[in-house]
């Protein structure tokens, strides 16, 4: 049992000879040419696609970013004890990093768009949950590199983990002076950095590539003390961004509840409310000063009830200063604007739908004419082919009406399409011949039931039975 269980999870079975591993990390550490370029690029696609707002930019300029090949390479060479790597990968990543921040703060500085979306803000509040993507993208990322056949890893890898838009938002914060979201920014990406590289390092200790340089006990033992120290440094402010982001997500879903309890309640008559997760604060607006009254009165019951004793309620009254009267007409203003113009709209579609149909239906009728006016000579020829005595022929579209039919008052007549052919002769046709000719129009024409009038020249016209 234990056997096939090692067997399954061995990562070595599949695994890429260490001279081709060792290649491919080298070649993502080299900072010339092609990855200079494409780093170049990769920066400015990103800076656009956060400037506006466009998650599918952002996540092109994440699969072209050659970023996070210095970060795999400083955890590769850390397994296998390349000093030389490590130095290298060190130089080109600070390398790297600076010309990102600035070709992003170029960028920001001369685009007329200066007010940040909402992926430049999702780029400013790092916490422990981007500790736990980095290290298990990194990971994944070292398990594809290390694999003989293609892999398609890797992509997923950057995109989840994401190096080049906190690097962007870092340089949005640098042009417009925004410290704040500059450090957000810049820590988002030393977290990702750092513990790519950590993830890195530990699949390169699983899969036991070979040791370039071999480093007595005492070295060992100093450069595992870096390692740590540098991790645990990294990790501990995340732990308590962490943890406050938790603390405000239990705080908003407790306020929510507590506002839900509030609005069910008609009494209330609540108008808005909003919530300050930073100050744990909920505030809402009432009609009325009972409502108002009752609610101050129950705010510590409310608090208690939703896990909120440590938030602040505070309840205010519509109408009961100017500020809160004009928010209101405010409101009110725009709710029957809302419906006004969705009433209006709705409106404009039905009549729309209803024109284009009258269009349609006139359209049908345009091109029956056409087709007859196209059809009654060639009919006409067809005719006096089978009967010379025929003189003329008249095609006209109807819709016939039966006595037994007749409905109630007020009601619509139920009838049935009928094609009306009507024919000049010489002379009185023959019962069969007219019987004849009413099938042979009726298949000809193709388009229903045909009703055959004769007329007899010098004749008044006369209604032929079929």
């Amino acid at each position: 049992m234990n056997l096939g269980l090692r067997k399954l999870f061995d990562l070595r079975q599949d695994q890429d000879d260490p001279q081709s591993i060792d290649e491919s990390v080298r070649n993502g550490v080299r900072f010339a040419g092609t990855n200079l370029w494409v780093l170049i690029f990769a920066i400015l696609i990103a800076s656009v696609g956060l400037n506006v707002n466009s998650t599918a930019v952002i996540i092109g300029a994440m699969l072209i970013s050659p970023l996070m090949g210095p970060i795999v390479g400083l955890g590769y060479a850390a397994a296998v004890n390349d000093f030389g790597l490590i130095r290298q990968s060190a130089r080109n990543l600070a390398t790297f990093t600076g010309l990102s921040l600035l070709t992003s703060m170029l960028y920001f500085t001369l685009s007329p768009l200066d007010v940040p979306g909402s992926e430049l803000l999702a780029r400013t509040t790092p916490n422990l949950w981007d500790v736990l993507i980095a290290s298990f993208g990194g990971a994944a990322g070292m398990v594809a590199l290390t694999r003989r056949s293609f892999s398609n890893v890797v992509p997923g890898v950057a995109i989840a983990t994401a190096l080049m838009p906190p690097l962007c938002t870092a340089g949005f914060g640098l042009a417009h002076g925004q410290w704040e979201m500059f450090a957000g920014a810049f820590y988002l990406f030393l977290i990702n950095g750092v513990f790519i590289a950590a993830g890195t390092l530990a699949v390169s200790k699983v899969v036991r590539l070979p040791q370039v340089a071999d480093v007595d006990p005492a070295a060992r033992a100093r450069h595992r003390v870096f390692i740590t120290v540098g991790l645990v440094a990294v990790l501990v402010p995340s732990v308590w961004l962490g943890g406050r982001f938790v603390q405000q997500e239990v705080f908003a879903a407790g306020a929510q509840a507590l506002v839900r309890q509030l609005e069910a309640e008609p009494l209330h008559a609540m108008v808005s409310h909003s919530l300050d997760r930073a100050k744990r604060r909920i505030v809402v607006t009432v009609v009325g000063a009972e409502a108002e009254q009752q609610i101050r009165q129950q705010t510590p019951v409310l608090l208690s009830r939703h896990g909120l004793k440590d938030a602040e309620l505070i309840v205010r009254r519509a109408g009961g200063d100017a500020v809160d009267l004009g928010q209101l007409r405010e409101q009110l203003q725009a709710d029957v604007r809302r419906d006004v113009t969705q009433l209006m709209s709705d409106r404009l579609v039905r009549s729309e739908n209803a024109r284009d149909a009258l269009q349609v239906r006139l359209n049908e009728l345009t091109l029956k004419e056409q087709q007859a006016q196209a059809l009654a000579p060639v009919l006409l020829a067809e005719l006096r082919a089978q009967q010379p005595d025929i003189l003329a022929a008249t095609l006209a579209q109807g819709r016939r009406i039966t006595a037994a039919a007749q409905p109630a008052s007020g009601a619509v007549a139920p009838s049935e399409p009928v094609t009306v052919v009507v024919v000049e002769s010489s002379r009185p046709l023959k019962p069969a011949d007219r019987q004849r000719l009413a099938a042979w129009l009726t298949v000809r024409l193709g388009s229903g039931p045909v009703d055959l009038i004769e007329r007899v020249k010098n004749e008044p016209a006369a209604r032929r039975p079929q």
